[in-house]
């Protein structure tokens, strides 16, 4: 198994910035590969992915220098160790609002003695040195982030931070905001509030903090922040982006040759 360099990052509280990555075309995931963001962050939570699409995903990111990362549908075993027999590098574990559901995901990305990973790397053993390696490795390069995004970990921060095994927490702003009531209104002064005590707990702790940046402008101030876990773009988002220049150009042209004839 290579060393993962995201992991290595928030040890040494080096900022890695990655891209989401929901649409399950191998092309495009080739393309964003090639790249080499810190990590590529696959998701299964939220995007039509299944199993097979995943394995043909991380396929073609074979060659990226990207780490690959995969949020899960789900904080259960069978999840997260069929992501991880496929080769992933990391998972980022939903659902976690305190200790237990912390200790939870570990133990289920760790083999024994640290924690209780079923066996069965099918892919993963067939990468970068074979299963001595992959088994030799594993416990040690093998990324864990827990998702903090419900209003009900706000009061077990402490806790969730100091789990054995965790690397780095992930703040989801959006479904963070739901929980609060505040549903799309991520700058309410609650949510706001919210995301800062996370911030603040991680400081504490002396804990990486990483976050899903709304765009460029947010990341910038996260990073400025201390943030070394951070999403700074999305496969459909570029999409959006792109179109959304070109509906502008559309009009821009279209106006200006309107003028030209009338004048």
């Amino acid at each position: 198994m290579r060393t993962n360099t995201t992991k290595q990052h928030l040890i040494t509280r080096t900022p890695s910035l990655g891209i989401s990555l929901t649409i399950s075309d191998p092309f495009v995931a080739e393309v964003i590969g090639n790249a080499n963001f810190d990590f590529v962050m696959i998701d299964t939570e939220h995007a039509p992915l299944t199993i097979s699409e995943l394995q043909t995903t991380l396929m073609a990111l074979r060659t990226s220098n990207s780490t690959t990362i995969v949020r899960t549908a789900a904080n259960n075993p069978t999840d997260l160790k069929q992501v991880l027999d496929l080769g992933a590098e990391g998972v980022i574990v939903p659902d976690v609002v305190d200790r237990q559901s912390c200790l939870r995901a570990v133990r289920a990305s760790r083999y024994a003695p640290l924690g209780d990973r079923a066996f069965g790397p099918r892919r993963a053993a067939r990468l970068d040195g074979g299963r001595p390696r992959y088994l030799a490795d594993a416990n040690d390069q093998i990324l864990v982030i827990a998702m903090i995004e419900h209003v009900d970990a706000l009061g077990n921060l402490d806790e969730i931070l100091t789990t054995p095994g965790l690397d780095g927490i992930m703040v989801g702003p959006a479904d963070l905001a739901a929980s609060i009531g505040q549903l799309n209104n991520l700058s309410h002064p609650e949510v706001v509030a919210a995301i800062d005590s996370i911030h603040a707990a991680c400081d504490r702790n002396v804990f990486p903090f990483g976050i899903f940046a709304a765009g460029e402008d947010a990341a910038r101030v996260w990073v400025d922040r201390g943030a070394v876990f951070v999403t700074i773009g999305a496969d459909v988002q570029f999409l959006d982006q792109g179109i959304a220049r070109c509906q502008a150009l559309r009009k821009d042209l279209v106006a200006g040759h309107t003028a030209k004839t009338a004048g």
